[in-house]
């Protein structure tokens, strides 16, 4: 594996407008949705972690702390302009990794409840001076989490309004590895039905 100061950004500032509330807060597998990736995270080989809110103190992220106690080095940093859409959001962390001197950064989105240590390890594994960016592929799309080198950093910070990642690749400006990931690992969970479904296979004995 190649030796690199990786960085893990995990942006959970959106404001939930197709769900109608805050769905971060909603309960899945025994806790907040917004938790359930971050568990996974903070056992991967990620050397530090930047949670981007919109809030100082949300709720959903207090009853993680007792496993962010023992695990890698993270800091939960806010988005003053969140509201102005996700690339804000991305600018925050992207700033932030680059002042703790990242060689690298893994943009996770906080709807992702299905991410694992594993498939973070795996995107850490292949990344070489030979790609710009490593990125999860389900079959028909790339997701997050996406691993960008640090020539792409100040590229990410040029993207605007709602726009995410994922709308700089389609640029061609990066040389990139696409990493094969099962679809429901990368299952985000934007709707009220897509949340109804998903705490029917994974929480039954709270619907």
């Amino acid at each position: 594996m190649y030796n690199e100061n990786i960085v893990g950004i995990y942006l959970a500032a959106g404001h939930s407008s197709r769900m109608g509330t805050c769905k971060l807060s909603l309960p899945l597998a025994g806790g907040p949705l917004g938790t359930m990736a971050l568990k996974e995270i903070v056992k991967s080989k990620l050397n530090h972690l930047v949670i981007v809110t919109k809030d100082f103190q949300p709720t959903w992220l207090r009853t993680i702390e007792p496993y962010l106690t023992n695990s890698i080095h993270w800091e939960q940093i806010i988005s003053l302009q969140a509201h102005l859409g996700q690339s804000y959001s991305l600018r925050t962390g992207i700033q932030r990794a680059k002042q703790v001197g990242a060689d690298a950064v893994i943009i996770f989105l906080a709807d992702q409840p299905f991410i694992t240590s594993q498939l973070i390890d795996k995107l850490i594994s292949r990344t070489s001076n030979e790609h710009d960016f490593i990125a999860s592929f389900d079959g028909v799309s790339i997701k997050p989490p996406i691993l960008f080198q640090k020539n792409g950093f100040d590229s990410l910070l040029k993207i605007n309004g709602d726009q995410g990642a994922r709308s700089f690749l389609k640029t061609g400006m990066l040389r990139g590895l696409k990493i094969n990931i099962d679809y429901n690992q990368l299952i985000d969970i934007d709707t009220l039905e897509q949340y109804e479904t998903y705490k029917q296979i994974v929480s039954p004995q709270l619907s």
